[in-house]
Protein backbone atom coordinates (compact mmCIF):
# COMPACT_ATOMS: atom_id res chain seq x y z
CA UNK A 1 0.00 0.00 0.00
CA UNK A 2 1.44 3.16 -1.09
CA UNK A 3 2.02 6.10 1.50
CA UNK A 4 -0.17 8.97 0.89
CA UNK A 5 2.73 11.05 -0.52
CA UNK A 6 4.39 8.59 -2.85
CA UNK A 7 3.68 8.47 -6.49
CA UNK A 8 2.02 6.16 -8.55
CA UNK A 9 5.13 4.17 -10.58
CA UNK A 10 4.75 4.42 -14.40
CA UNK A 11 4.37 0.59 -14.69
CA UNK A 12 1.15 1.64 -12.66
CA UNK A 13 -0.02 3.87 -14.59
CA UNK A 14 0.06 2.33 -17.49
CA UNK A 15 -1.07 -1.19 -16.72
CA UNK A 16 -4.40 0.56 -15.39
CA UNK A 17 -4.58 2.11 -18.94
CA UNK A 18 -4.03 -0.73 -20.44
CA UNK A 19 -6.54 -2.78 -18.32
CA UNK A 20 -9.06 0.07 -19.64
CA UNK A 21 -8.17 -0.34 -23.03
CA UNK A 22 -8.94 -4.09 -22.91
CA UNK A 23 -12.56 -3.01 -21.34
CA UNK A 24 -13.35 -1.24 -24.46
CA UNK A 25 -13.56 2.19 -22.59
CA UNK A 26 -13.46 4.60 -25.73
CA UNK A 27 -10.67 7.08 -25.37
CA UNK A 28 -11.88 10.54 -26.04
CA UNK A 29 -11.54 13.80 -24.34
CA UNK A 30 -11.55 17.26 -24.48
CA UNK A 31 -9.78 18.57 -21.56
CA UNK A 32 -7.00 21.63 -22.25
CA UNK A 33 -7.68 22.40 -25.92
CA UNK A 34 -5.16 24.65 -25.43
CA UNK A 35 -2.26 22.44 -24.17
CA UNK A 36 -1.81 25.28 -21.46
CA UNK A 37 -2.48 23.07 -18.83
CA UNK A 38 -5.82 23.57 -17.98
CA UNK A 39 -6.00 20.26 -16.29
CA UNK A 40 -6.04 20.48 -12.84
CA UNK A 41 -8.66 20.41 -10.04
CA UNK A 42 -7.65 20.53 -6.43
CA UNK A 43 -9.02 18.53 -3.60
CA UNK A 44 -8.48 19.31 0.41
CA UNK A 45 -8.02 15.70 1.16
CA UNK A 46 -6.11 14.16 -1.37
CA UNK A 47 -4.27 16.89 -3.04
CA UNK A 48 -4.30 17.47 -7.07
CA UNK A 49 -6.42 15.60 -9.89
CA UNK A 50 -5.70 15.82 -13.58
CA UNK A 51 -8.42 15.98 -15.92
CA UNK A 52 -6.63 15.00 -18.68
CA UNK A 53 -4.25 12.42 -17.27
CA UNK A 54 -2.14 10.33 -20.15
CA UNK A 55 -2.48 13.56 -22.51
CA UNK A 56 -4.76 14.02 -25.80
CA UNK A 57 -6.60 11.30 -26.92
CA UNK A 58 -6.70 9.38 -22.86
CA UNK A 59 -8.97 8.68 -20.74
CA UNK A 60 -9.48 11.77 -19.84
CA UNK A 61 -12.67 13.69 -19.26
CA UNK A 62 -15.09 14.03 -22.12
CA UNK A 63 -17.44 16.84 -21.84
CA UNK A 64 -20.77 16.73 -24.29
CA UNK A 65 -23.97 18.31 -24.50
CA UNK A 66 -25.51 16.35 -21.66
CA UNK A 67 -23.12 14.07 -19.84
CA UNK A 68 -19.46 14.06 -18.92
CA UNK A 69 -17.45 10.56 -19.06
CA UNK A 70 -13.84 9.51 -18.69
CA UNK A 71 -11.67 9.62 -15.86
CA UNK A 72 -9.81 11.87 -13.31
CA UNK A 73 -6.58 10.73 -12.10
CA UNK A 74 -5.32 11.56 -8.46
CA UNK A 75 -1.78 10.38 -7.43
CA UNK A 76 -3.20 9.83 -3.57
CA UNK A 77 -6.66 8.32 -4.51
CA UNK A 78 -6.41 6.64 -8.09
CA UNK A 79 -8.83 6.84 -10.80
CA UNK A 80 -11.68 8.57 -10.38
CA UNK A 81 -14.58 7.93 -13.14
CA UNK A 82 -17.22 10.21 -13.83
CA UNK A 83 -20.11 7.68 -15.86
CA UNK A 84 -20.96 4.01 -15.79
CA UNK A 85 -20.62 4.20 -19.20
CA UNK A 86 -16.86 3.90 -18.30
CA UNK A 87 -17.20 0.58 -17.43
CA UNK A 88 -19.96 -2.11 -17.70
CA UNK A 89 -21.49 -0.94 -14.42
CA UNK A 90 -24.52 0.82 -16.11
CA UNK A 91 -26.66 -2.71 -15.41
CA UNK A 92 -25.99 -2.89 -11.87
CA UNK A 93 -25.03 0.97 -10.81
CA UNK A 94 -26.01 3.87 -12.56
CA UNK A 95 -23.96 6.78 -11.52
CA UNK A 96 -22.68 10.24 -13.76
CA UNK A 97 -21.92 13.63 -14.11
CA UNK A 98 -24.65 15.21 -16.36
CA UNK A 99 -24.57 18.68 -17.97
CA UNK A 100 -27.31 20.36 -18.61
CA UNK A 101 -26.27 21.61 -22.46
CA UNK A 102 -25.76 24.54 -20.72
CA UNK A 103 -22.55 23.92 -18.49
CA UNK A 104 -24.46 23.25 -15.09
CA UNK A 105 -23.04 19.85 -14.12
CA UNK A 106 -25.38 17.51 -11.18
CA UNK A 107 -24.87 13.96 -10.55
CA UNK A 108 -22.46 11.75 -8.65
CA UNK A 109 -19.05 10.38 -9.74
CA UNK A 110 -17.15 6.99 -8.41
CA UNK A 111 -13.88 6.45 -7.01
CA UNK A 112 -13.37 2.96 -6.11
CA UNK A 113 -11.02 4.06 -3.06
CA UNK A 114 -12.81 7.42 -2.24
CA UNK A 115 -16.26 6.40 -2.72
CA UNK A 116 -19.24 9.04 -4.24
CA UNK A 117 -17.85 12.60 -5.78
CA UNK A 118 -21.54 14.88 -5.88
CA UNK A 119 -21.08 17.32 -8.27
CA UNK A 120 -24.19 19.79 -7.21
CA UNK A 121 -23.83 19.50 -3.55
CA UNK A 122 -25.76 21.96 -1.14
CA UNK A 123 -24.37 25.19 -1.49
CA UNK A 124 -21.72 24.26 -4.08
CA UNK A 125 -22.17 22.67 -7.12
CA UNK A 126 -19.50 22.78 -10.47
CA UNK A 127 -20.34 25.15 -14.13
CA UNK A 128 -18.45 25.44 -17.34
CA UNK A 129 -18.36 28.52 -18.56
CA UNK A 130 -20.82 28.46 -21.94
CA UNK A 131 -18.39 30.22 -24.05
CA UNK A 132 -15.24 29.53 -22.73
CA UNK A 133 -15.13 26.02 -21.55
CA UNK A 134 -13.61 27.18 -18.07
CA UNK A 135 -14.64 24.87 -15.21
CA UNK A 136 -15.71 26.71 -11.81
CA UNK A 137 -16.94 25.87 -8.55
CA UNK A 138 -16.56 23.21 -6.13
CA UNK A 139 -17.92 19.15 -5.50
CA UNK A 140 -17.79 17.38 -2.47
CA UNK A 141 -16.68 13.92 -1.64
CA UNK A 142 -16.36 12.62 2.19
CA UNK A 143 -13.53 10.99 1.94
CA UNK A 144 -11.91 13.42 -0.59
CA UNK A 145 -13.56 16.72 1.11
CA UNK A 146 -14.14 20.16 -1.88
CA UNK A 147 -12.81 19.46 -5.22
CA UNK A 148 -12.19 23.05 -6.36
CA UNK A 149 -12.06 23.32 -10.56
CA UNK A 150 -10.64 26.69 -10.69
CA UNK A 151 -8.56 29.41 -8.62
CA UNK A 152 -6.99 32.51 -9.37
CA UNK A 153 -4.79 32.59 -5.96
CA UNK A 154 -0.85 32.69 -5.84
CA UNK A 155 -0.35 29.44 -7.44
CA UNK A 156 -3.43 29.86 -10.26
CA UNK A 157 -4.64 26.57 -11.91
CA UNK A 158 -8.36 25.26 -13.90
CA UNK A 159 -9.89 23.20 -15.61
CA UNK A 160 -10.53 23.88 -19.07
CA UNK A 161 -12.80 21.94 -21.99
CA UNK A 162 -13.14 22.30 -25.45
CA UNK A 163 -16.81 21.83 -25.43
CA UNK A 164 -18.44 24.78 -25.60
CA UNK A 165 -22.20 26.40 -26.17
CA UNK A 166 -21.28 29.21 -27.54
CA UNK A 167 -23.03 31.22 -28.72
CA UNK A 168 -25.34 30.49 -25.91
CA UNK A 169 -29.26 30.00 -26.52
CA UNK A 170 -30.74 33.18 -26.46
CA UNK A 171 -33.15 33.91 -23.50
CA UNK A 172 -36.93 33.22 -24.12
CA UNK A 173 -38.53 36.21 -24.78
CA UNK A 174 -42.36 37.62 -24.86
CA UNK A 175 -45.17 36.03 -22.78
CA UNK A 176 -46.25 32.79 -23.20
CA UNK A 177 -49.47 32.13 -25.18
CA UNK A 178 -52.23 30.36 -22.93
CA UNK A 179 -54.95 28.74 -24.88
CA UNK A 180 -57.84 26.71 -23.18
CA UNK A 181 -59.70 24.57 -25.80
Amino acid sequence: MRNAGQRASPRLVLLALLILLVGGVALAENIDPGGDGSKYAWAENIGWINAEPSGNGGPGVQVSDFELTGYMWSENTGWISLSCKDHSFCSSTIYGVINDGHGVLSGYAWSENSGWINFAPAMAGVLIDQVTGEFSGRAWGENVGWITFASNGASPYKVKTGWTCSPAPPLPSGSPAISVG
